[in-house]
């Protein structure tokens, strides 16, 4: 009879061992939130020589925007983005939608966002002093929708990794954790990062 006293008293703490870890998990909101500075910022198809337009391509060095880049330009002009007259690109008004200045250059996503938070776990690596506590957190995390010019086979050859298009999910582990002097949750693993954009290439 003591046994099974002392039996179910060891279930009910493990239990309640348990329950507490569970408890102590990050909300899925506050994951989200710690991640989302890293996930904001529009993904732009980018390069010095759209920092303007109209843009007169010229031979030679040193003489403007040259004559080399003419692939490029022409991939933004079959993508509606940009018409063409001889050797002088504009802004048509899908491009001018598009066309980001700050950029400089056009951009075709809203950011990324989380698609699913598949585990949370307490993270066992050394962190520093400062850390409270801290999370390795699996997720998915997907490119919002892609423009419908971005996907036009001439825009995609200016693209070194054909992802910096794609919305399909990819996994990430990331760390999440609480500091001593801030309890609130953040995102404290300094390797992650996600492909963002395209830098097109420029000749000279």
């Amino acid at each position: 009879m003591q046994m099974n006293v002392i039996t179910r008293a060891v279930v009910v703490s493990i239990s309640a061992l348990m329950l507490a870890a569970c408890t102590d998990e990050p909300a899925e909101r506050d994951i989200q939130a710690a991640l989302q500075p890293k996930l904001e910022g529009a993904s732009c198809v980018r390069a010095p020589m759209f920092k303007s337009f109209p843009v007169t391509l010229e031979n030679g060095f040193g003489s403007g925007t040259s004559t080399g880049n003419e692939p490029a330009f022409d991939a933004l002009v079959e993508a509606g983005l940009l018409a063409k007259s001889g050797k002088t690109y504009a802004l048509t008004d899908q491009g001018s939608a598009a066309y980001v200045p700050q950029e400089p250059g056009f951009c075709y996503a809203q950011g990324y966002e989380v698609a699913t938070i598949k585990d949370t776990a307490p993270n066992t690596g050394q962190m520093g002093a400062a850390v409270d506590k801290s999370w390795v957190v699996t997720l998915d995390i997907r490119q919002k929708p892609v423009e419908g010019w971005a996907k036009t086979p001439a825009v995609q050859k200016l693209a070194r990794n054909q992802e910096a298009f794609s919305e399909a999910a990819k996994t990430y582990r990331v760390i999440v954790g609480t500091l001593k002097a801030d309890k609130k949750l953040q995102l404290i693993d300094p390797r992650f990062s996600i492909m963002r954009g395209v830098s097109v290439s420029q000749a000279f």
